[in-house]
């Protein structure tokens, strides 16, 4: 890890005092050109002050803001003769050479020296040795300490790559603190565009505002983990829908943004279900697989946008959020409405127990045990129940755990609602 996440949890009690207005939001960094078309495309002059109306964003911007000033991040192009492995390190680490360096940053802080040694974080190792079909054969070299045969096969494709051109992207970040470089991954290298955390939530913050000010819904942040380089952040709609007189339902939008891997910047949505019982409420959080665009289609994501094209493509898209949030919110409403009639809720516990059971999502394996044994603890003979139980297991996870606690909601909306 280069520098710590940030992280933010807040519940549906905001003030105005929480909101972000445009100039803290334009003041979020990101390359010259980017930001430039995004003034233009809003018709923006960069100095407004109007009020964005999504409660908490102003903790988002701030937290953004702290991660830009810890570290500068650097794509740089270069060609494969330029890279080469310097030493395998333990803990899935290596040292690389990079060079022929011209960036001028990583020149100033480098010495002048056109060649850079840096240390490979998170799997920027694995990334590149399989440019070379190398990353499984060195990783158990490694583990079984054969370093002289690694020392033969380095020096055999230094030799080999002396005058490989093939083209290759490198993102590298420059920790202020440490005054060291890291190699974070290498990216594409056809058509990438930088549509960063920082962009991402430029134009989401755009689009939800104007949902907000049309509608006259209010949308707050609820839930951001962000690093380096990756993006979760929950929305938050505070307007709750009855679906009948024992259940209602509330929608978050959800924003994700990894700017290294190859997947696609997407939006989607989990939904929390309230169950009523007299004077009493338990709830639990669902995730769809996604939204269908009529009954016979597959489910996908709300939207999704790639790390490519055009900036006024992104912003296209990203204007119809509103209408695919209330086609959306439409969706599951319907799936859900008969889940208070469900007449054996205690089949459903089992169910999940054994979706759990025959789970092979590496990331959950930790919680399996847990999960199960609180699952088996108790027999439910009523949905309310059957909602309390499920909803103190979602407190088993890591709350920035974000691939366990969606993989656990996913397994509910299967069960509640697909009933598969």
């Amino acid at each position: 890890m280069i520098l710590e996440k940030e992280r933010g949890f807040f519940d549906n009690v905001y003030t105005a005092e929480s909101f972000a207005n445009l100039k803290q939001l334009m003041g979020l960094w990101m390359k010259d050109n980017l930001k430039e078309k995004l003034l233009e495309l809003y018709n923006l002059k960069g100095d407004e002050s109007d009020v964005i109306k999504i409660g908490n964003s102003k903790a988002l911007i701030d937290a953004l803001n702290r991660l830009d000033n810890q570290c500068e991040k650097i794509d740089i192009p270069t060609e494969v003769k330029n890279v080469y492995l310097e030493k395998m390190l333990e803990e899935e680490k290596a040292i690389f050479e990079i060079l022929n360096i011209t960036n001028k940053f990583i020149l100033e802080k480098n010495n002048s020296s056109t060649l850079l040694k840096t240390e490979t974080v998170y799997s920027a190792k694995n990334d590149l040795l399989d440019i070379f079909s190398f990353s499984k054969f060195a990783n158990y070299c490694n583990e079984n300490k054969y370093e002289g045969l690694i020392d033969n096969i380095k020096n055999y494709l230094k030799e080999k790559n002396l005058n490989n051109t093939n083209p290759l992207k490198l993102r590298i970040v420059y920790k202020n603190e440490d005054k060291k470089f890291y190699l974070r991954a290498h990216t594409s290298t056809i058509g990438y565009q930088d549509f960063g955390i920082n962009f991402s939530v430029f134009v989401a913050f755009m689009a939800i505002n104007e949902y907000v000010t049309k509608t006259k819904d209010e949308f707050f942040v609820e839930k951001f983990v962000i690093d380096d380089s990756k993006l979760y952040v929950s929305f938050g709609k505070k307007n709750t829908t009855k679906l009948n007189e024992n259940l209602s339902l509330r929608f978050a939008l959800t924003l994700e943004n990894d700017e290294i891997k190859r997947n696609a910047v997407s939006f989607n949505g989990i939904f929390t279900l309230v169950y009523k019982k007299g004077d009493e409420e338990s709830e639990i959080i669902i995730r769809p697989k996604g939204m269908k665009s009529n009954e016979e289609s597959f489910p996908t994501d709300l939207l999704t946008y790639r790390h490519q094209g055009k900036v006024e493509t992104v912003i296209e898209k990203v204007k119809n959020l509103p209408i695919l949030i209330e086609k959306y919110i439409s969706q599951i409403e319907k799936e859900a409405e008969d889940i208070s009639n469900k007449k054996n809720p205690d089949s459903i516990r089992e169910l999940i127990v054994k979706k759990i059971r025959d789970g092979r999502k590496a990331e959950f394996k930790q919680y399996k045990a847990i999960v199960q044994e609180e699952l088996n603890r108790i027999r439910v003979d009523n949905m309310f129940k059957l909602f309390e139980l499920l909803g103190s297991i979602e407190k088993l996870f890591e709350e920035e755990d974000v691939i366990s606690i969606d993989y656990w909601r996913s397994k509910l909306y299967e069960a509640l609602i697909e009933k598969k």
